[in-house]
């Protein structure tokens, strides 16, 4: 069974990307990215990137070093997060964070998301 995907651009390629729910092991929200190619789902890219401190419940910071910058526009545009004014650095990148609409991500994923839910509860108290 094919999951909802969204169509994403990226460098004149089309990629039919299905968002996936987990966890770093810090219980971060963790968007792996896989595309469906010929009925079946590749590991693509991640979306979000682990910057090591603690994140509000569903907050993440937006891999824009492997993803591009165009990424931004694409979350905003499929309305899966609104961006939070909050930008961290690693190294020579600084990533945006964004806020994920809880209703986007338990349609996504059902049981990643109540794994991820489980688990930052747990680690942060709800």
């Amino acid at each position: 069974m094919i999951m909802k995907t969204f169509d994403l651009d990226f460098y004149g390629k089309i990629y039919p990307i299905q968002l996936s729910i987990s966890t770093y092991p810090n219980g971060n929200l963790a968007i792996p990215m896989p595309a469906w190619n010929n009925g079946k789902p590749e590991p693509w890219n991640v979306l979000t990137v682990n910057l090591g401190r603690p994140m509000k419940k569903n907050h993440a910071f937006i891999d824009t070093n492997n993803n591009g910058n165009d990424i931004l526009a694409w979350i905003v545009r499929h309305g899966l997060a609104v961006p939070t004014g909050v930008f961290s650095t690693s190294g020579f990148c600084c990533y945006p964070e964004y806020r994920f609409r809880s209703d986007c991500l338990q349609e996504f994923d059902p049981d990643g998301y109540a794994h991820y839910l489980e688990i930052w509860d747990s680690l942060y108290g709800g």
